[in-house]
């Protein structure tokens, strides 16, 4: 098995990324993560952070584990797929597909893009069940030590939805089904099966102070609406019809919903109607 500090290497020259750019986009100071590439350190709390931002699998990147990149959706799609192109063939298909004869010769012969509308009038028409299509058999699954405490999945994907959509999962109990989602999302963490991912809006969670934890426009978070909600916590919440992102906090008696950037005010929810929608766990910036 290979080393952390070889791991690094290998998928930040993968990525095409120089350590500045690594550094600058996850936080970690220079010295730490030279430090990491060269053996000197031998691990980091940012290890999830870095992966994500090389497009790497963070299970592999911290232990070795798996493969180093996951597959993605389109890739797992073609995978799916590919029995029964080579049991029907194209024509073969066709046929089994009507409607849809000039869509499977696009994204077979053309190689065109599997969207998930698409893949979901495959598995219709097939009579195979929704969001089979979008499942990768060969990804790993992990266990834990006899002396740690079992606790949610440690790594799957999840939806990255609308802030419209979070709205409205809000107030419900459902989950999400394949077709419901923009795309689906690996994520690093320990998470329910509740747990969905937005894309940050707007600048008012964005530091203005550089080192500091910020969460600019694009962002995509974390979300699981199972976890505890405690003071200081980020979390996404329903306000007046609103869904808004922002930090949780109780101070003598009384809470507030606070954005990072100071440009912005703090909003007091004491007595209010105000639904918590989900606690983050964490974050990445596409790189």
């Amino acid at each position: 098995m290979t080393d952390l500090k070889d791991r690094l290497i290998e998928a930040r020259k993968a990525a095409g990324k120089t350590q500045k750019q690594v550094v600058d986009a996850v936080g970690i100071s220079q010295p730490a993560y030279s430090n990491l590439e060269r053996g000197k350190a031998y691990g980091t709390r940012y290890t999830t952070e870095i992966a994500l931002y090389l497009g790497v699998n963070p299970i592999w990147l911290a232990t070795g584990k798996g493969v180093m990149r996951a597959p993605s959706m389109e890739e797992i799609r073609r995978k799916n797929l590919e029995p029964m192109l080579e049991k029907h063939g194209l024509e073969g298909l066709q046929e089994k597909l009507p409607g849809l004869e000039s869509r499977l010769h696009s994204i077979f012969v053309e190689k065109r893009t599997i969207s998930s509308r698409l893949a979901r009038a495959i598995e219709k028409g097939l009579e195979i069940p929704v969001g089979s299509l979008d499942y990768d058999a060969t990804e790993e699954k992990f266990t834990f030590d006899s002396n740690v405490t079992s606790g949610p999945r440690i790594q799957g994907r999840v939806p990255l939805i609308s802030w419209v959509q979070a709205g409205e999962f809000c107030e419900s109990v459902d989950l999400f089904e394949p077709g419901d989602a923009e795309d689906w999302m690996p994520c690093p963490v320990n998470h329910s099966d509740r747990t969905y991912a937005l894309r940050v809006k707007g600048d008012s969670m964005t530091n203005p102070y550089p080192g500091q934890k910020s969460y600019p426009e694009g962002t995509i978070i974390y979300v699981d609406p199972d976890v505890a909600v405690t003071n200081g916590c980020r979390v996404i919440a329903k306000l007046d019809g609103e869904v808004t992102f922002k930090t949780y906090a109780e101070d003598m008696g009384r809470i507030f919903l606070r954005p990072i950037n100071p440009s912005y005010p703090a909003m007091e929810i004491t007595g209010k109607d105000v639904s918590i929608c989900g606690v983050i766990l964490g974050s990445f910036s596409p790189g």
